[in-house]
């Protein structure tokens, strides 16, 4: 008997237009999410989605780890586009309001973005175009 495929999962992207930026790059390549969860594991593909914005991209997941908040890595909160540890429990509590230092979370990283976004992304970047903060562009 043939072995069932596992359905694709995704990860719910902030509506925060820096961070789908940074991933589309490949600066931002991880989620911390609340709790543990399974299913993350090495190699399945993931979708990176808004539900807010209409964005959408594909990618493989590197590793995931279990962890309480406050052993994420400087590493980990870098690579998740966190400029401090205040800032990570700050964001947290944007999603997690009862979030804390000792709370379980779920470390999520990601590799090899791709999809339309990220090829019309570098098109746009190539070209020298610049975001301007007073310039929406939803469709990145």
């Amino acid at each position: 008997m043939t072995e069932p495929k596992r359905p694709l999962v995704a990860l719910l992207i902030s509506p925060d237009q820096k961070m789908r930026y940074e991933i589309l790059e490949g600066s931002v390549k991880l989620s911390v999410r609340e709790g543990y969860r399974t299913g993350y594991d090495a190699g399945r593909p993931v979708m990176l989605c808004c539900q807010r914005e209409p964005w959408c991209v594909m990618a493989d997941i590197a590793n995931s780890r279990f962890c309480r908040l406050i052993d994420v890595t400087e590493e980990e909160r870098q690579t998740g586009g966190l400029a401090s540890r205040n800032q990570l429990l700050e964001w947290m509590q944007r999603f997690y309001p009862t979030m804390t230092w000792e709370s379980d979370v779920t470390v999520v990283r990601w590799k090899n973005v791709r999809g339309k976004l990220v090829d019309d992304w570098a098109k746009l970047r190539k070209s020298g175009w610049v975001l301007q903060s007073n310039v929406r562009e939803s469709s990145f």
